[in-house]
C-alpha cells in the first residue's frame, strides 16, 4: 500500500497529541440538535468545520453518533474526514474510545494510513501500555511510513506516564542524534515530564542546554518549566528564566506571568508581584481572572483586604468579573481583621451579582462567627446558605457544634447533631470530639462515655485527640483509673501517646494530692522521649503548691533554667501566688520584679494576685503602687482585687483624692 500523509506533522491536530489540555481553548459543539446531519455531505461539511480546528464534542456519546452516521454513508467518507473526528474523540481523551473506532474501521476494510497509526500509538502511550505503542511502531516501518516526531514524541510521553524517565531521555537522545529531529512539543513534553516526575532541576539544566544548542523551544516550554519551579518555592530561578526568554526574543504570555505572580504570591513577595503586574499591562498583556485571584489572595493573606478591595474594583473595570474564589478570598480576609458585619456585606453582594458562594465560603463565615461567640449569627449564615440551595457540610455542622459547646450549651450542640443527621450528612469523628470535649469541660463524664461508645457503634475510629480529651476529663474529675484504662486502650490501638495525655495524668495526679506519684511520671518522663515541657512544671509546681509543699515548688522553679527550661507568665503566676498564700510578700514582690528582667511581660493575673497578697497582708502602699502600674498597662482588676480594695477603704475610713481616683480606674 502507498503510504500517504493526509496532515502534515506541524499541524495543529499532531500539537494536541501532547500538550496539556489547559493550555488549550477549545469549543465544544453538539452532533446531535441539527436534524439536518442525516444528510451525509451536511455531516462531512459539519465534522470538517467543527473538527478541524480543535473542537470536541458536547460527550463521547455524541462523538459516537456522529460516527456511526459517517460510516453509513454510501460512498463512505475519506480518511481524513474519519481522522478530523478522531482527533476530537483523543482531545476528549477517550483513547480507548479512539482505538475501537479505529478497529471498527478496519473492520469494514479500511486500510491503516499514517495518520491513524499516530494516534493508535498516543492512545497506547496515554494509557500507559508503551509495549502496545512500540508494536504500532513496528507496524509504521512496515507499512513503510516514516517514524515522525509526532510518533516519537508520543513514546516519550508514554515512557514518562509509567515513570520510565531514564528509557524516555535515551529515547530524546536518539532523536538527537539519529532523528527525527526533535520539535517544541517534543521538548515540551521532556519539560513536562521531567517537571512531573519531581526533577526540576535537570528540567532546568536541560533547557540550559537546549538554549546553547539553538534548540526549537518556545515559551510553552518555558512556561512548564516556570510554573514548576515556582510551585517549588524557586522564584529567582523562575525569574531568571523570564529574563532568559526575553533576551532570546521569547514573547512571555499571560500564563507565563501567571505562574510567575501566583509564585510570588505564595511567599508572601505582593510588591514584586504587584511590579510584574505592571510589567505584563505595560507590554500588551492583560491579566485574567486568575492573575488578579492569586494577587487578591496574597492581599488577604498579609492582611491587606482594604487593598484587595481597590484590585476587586480595579479588575471589574478592566471587564473582569470576579468569580466566587475573589469574593471568597477576601471574605476570608475580612473575617481575619474581625471585620464580620463587613464580611456579610460582602457575601450580600456576591449573591447580588449572580456569584454564587461556595460551601468554603460559609465554612469561612460560620467559623469567624463561632470564634467569636456570635452564634445567633452564625446560625444565620447556615440558614442563608441552605436557602440558596447548598448543603452545610460536615465542616459547618461541626464548626456550629463546636460554638456551642465553648459555651456550654451542650442541648443546643446536640440539636445540631440531631439536624445533621436527619440531612443526611453524617458525623465523623470531629464531630464526636467537640461534642465530648464539650461535655468533659462540663464535667459530665457520662455523656461523653455515651458519645464515646456512640462513634463506635457508628464503626467511627477514634483517634489521639478523642482519647487525649477523655483522658483529660477524667483526670479533672478525680477517676485515674478511668483514665488509666483509656490510656491502654490506646496503646493497644497503636496511638502515640503525646505530652498532652502525659500532662493531663500528671494533673489528674497533683489533683488528688498524689504529687509523690506525680514526681515518679515526672522521672519517667525525663527517662523517655517525653521530655517535660513548662506545661508538666507548671502543673507539678502548682500542684505541690496546693499541697502545701510551698518549698518543693520553689526548689523546682528555681531548677528549670538549668534543665533548658524558660518560665512563662503562668509559671509565675502560680509561683506568686502560692508564695502570697504563704504569706511570703516580700519573695512575691521581688519575683515580680525578676520576672521583666528574665523577658517574661506580667500580665492581669499576675498583678491581681500579688495586689490581693499585699492587701490582705495589710501592705497598702505598696498595693495602690501596683494597682496604678497596673492601670497604667491597661489591666484591670478582678473582682477578688476590688472586694479588698472597697474592704480597705471601708474599714480605714480612707477618703482620700488619690484613693478615690484609683478606685475610679480600676
Amino acid at each position: 500500500m502507498k503510504p500517504t500523509s493526509l496532515c502534515p506533522a506541524s499541524s495543529s491536530f499532531y500539537l494536541h497529541l501532547s500538550r496539556p489540555s489547559s493550555f488549550c481553548g477549545r469549543r465544544r459543539f453538539s452532533s446531535t440538535p441539527n436534524p439536518d446531519l442525516d444528510d451525509p455531505n451536511r455531516l462531512l461539511s459539519w465534522v470538517r468545520r467543527n473538527c478541524r480546528n480543535g473542537g470536541v464534542f458536547t460527550s463521547v456519546g455524541d462523538a459516537l453518533c456522529c460516527f456511526g452516521k459517517m460510516i453509513k454513508a454510501s460512498p463512505l467518507p475519506s480518511s481524513g474526514d474519519f481522522s478530523l473526528l478522531l482527533g476530537a474523540v483523543v482531545r476528549m481523551k477517550h483513547y480507548s474510545t479512539a482505538i475501537r473506532l479505529i478497529d471498527q474501521l478496519h473492520s469494514l476494510g479500511i486500510e491503516d494510513n499514517h495518520v491513524w497509526l499516530n494516534i493508535s500509538l498516543n492512545c497506547f502511550c496515554r494509557l500507559k501500555r508503551v509495549d502496545l505503542g512500540l508494536s504500532i511502531l513496528g507496524r509504521i516501518l512496515k507499512l513503510g511510513f516514516h517514524i515522525d516526531a509526532v510518533a516519537s514524541t508520543a513514546l516519550i510521553d508514554g515512557l514518562f506516564i509509567e515513570g520510565k524517565t531514564d528509557q524516555a531521555l535515551r529515547f530524546l537522545d536518539d532523536m538527537q542524534r539519529k532523528g527525527p529531529e526533535p520539535n517544541e512539543t517534543t521538548y515540551a513534553i521532556i519539560a513536562k515530564g521531567l517537571c512531573r516526575a519531581g526533577n526540576t532541576r535537570l528540567a532546568i539544566e536541560l533547557l540550559r542546554d537546549w538554549e546553547e544548542r539553538s534548540c526549537r523551544i518556545d515559551s510553552f516550554t518555558y512556561n512548564i518549566v516556570i510554573d514548576s519551579i515556582c510551585k517549588k518555592g524557586l522564584i529567582t530561578e523562575a525569574l531568571r528564566l523570564h529574563e532568559d526568554m526575553s533576551r532570546k526574543g521569547i514573547k512571555p504570555d499571560v500564563v507565563t506571568y501567571n505562574s510567575l505572580i501566583h509564585g510570588l504570591c505564595n511567599v508572601g513577595q505582593m510588591e514584586d508581584a504587584l511590579a510584574l503586574l505592571e510589567e505584563m499591562m505595560s507590554g500588551g498583556i492583560q491579566p485574567d481572572l486568575f492573575t488578579y485571584n492569586s494577587l487578591v489572595h496574597c492581599l488577604c493573606n498579609l492582611g491587606q483586604w482594604k487593598d484587595a478591595m481597590v484590585l476587586l474594583e480595579k479588575m471589574m473595570k478592566a471587564g473582569i468579573e470576579p468569580n466566587a474564589i475573589t469574593y471568597t478570598s477576601i471574605i476570608q480576609g475580612v473575617c481575619n481583621s474581625g471585620q464580620l458585619n463587613e464580611a456579610r456585606r460582602l457575601l450580600s453582594h456576591m449573591v447580588r451579582s449572580g456569584v454564587m458562594p461556595k460551601v468554603l465560603t460559609f465554612s469561612i463565615l460560620v467559623d469567624a462567627h463561632c470564634k467569636e461567640g456570635l452564634l445567633v449569627g452564625a446560625e444565620a449564615i447556615v440558614d442563608h446558605m441552605i436557602q440558596l440551595g447548598i448543603m452545610p457540610h460536615s465542616f459547618i455542622y461541626n464548626t456550629l457544634m463546636n460554638g456551642y459547646c465553648l459555651q456550654n450549651r451542650m442541648k443546643d450542640a446536640m440539636e445540631v447533631l440531631n439536624l445533621m443527621v436527619e440531612r443526611g450528612c453524617s458525623p465523623n469523628v470531629v464531630t464526636y470530639n467537640a461534642l465530648i470535649n464539650g461535655y468533659c469541660k462540663a464535667k459530665r463524664i457520662d455523656k461523653s462515655k455515651m458519645l464515646f461508645q456512640e462513634m463506635l457503634q457508628r464503626g467511627l475510629i477514634p483517634d489521639v485527640i478523642t482519647y487525649n480529651t477523655l483522658v483529660n476529663g477524667f483526670c479533672k474529675v478525680g477517676n485515674l483509673e478511668a483514665a488509666v484504662e483509656l490510656i491502654n486502650q490506646m496503646q493497644c490501638r497503636n496511638l502515640s501517646l503525646n505530652h498532652y495525655t502525659f500532662n493531663s495524668f500528671l494533673d489528674g495526679l497533683c489533683k488528688t494530692q498524689r504529687i509523690d506519684k506525680a514526681m515518679i511520671l515526672l522521672r519517667k518522663m525525663e527517662d523517655s522521649e517525653f521530655v517535660p515541657n513548662i506545661v508538666t512544671y507548671n502543673i507539678l509546681i502548682h500542684g505541690m503548691c496546693n499541697a502545701g509543699k510551698l518549698d518543693d515548688a520553689k526548689g523546682l522553679f528555681d531548677c528549670l533554667n538549668a534543665r533548658g527550661l524558660q518560665p512563662d507568665v503562668q509559671t509565675y503566676n502560680i509561683v506568686m501566688h502560692g508564695l502570697c498564700k504563704g504569706g511570703c510578700m516580700e519573695e512575691a514582690y521581688q519575683l515580680l520584679k525578676e520576672m521583666e528582667g528574665n523577658g517574661c511581660i506580667p500580665d492581669g493575673v499576675t498583678y491581681n494576685t500579688i495586689i490581693q497578697g499585699l492587701l490582705r497582708n495589710k501592705e497598702n502602699t505598696r498595693a495602690a503602687q501596683l494597682v496604678g502600674e497596673m492601670v497604667e498597662r491597661g489591666f484591670s482588676a478582678n473582682v477578688g482585687t476590688m472586694e479588698l480594695w472597697v474592704e480597705y477603704l471601708v474599714t480605714n475610713g480612707t477618703t482620700s483624692p488619690s484613693f478615690c481616683r484609683t478606685l475610679h480606674c480600676v
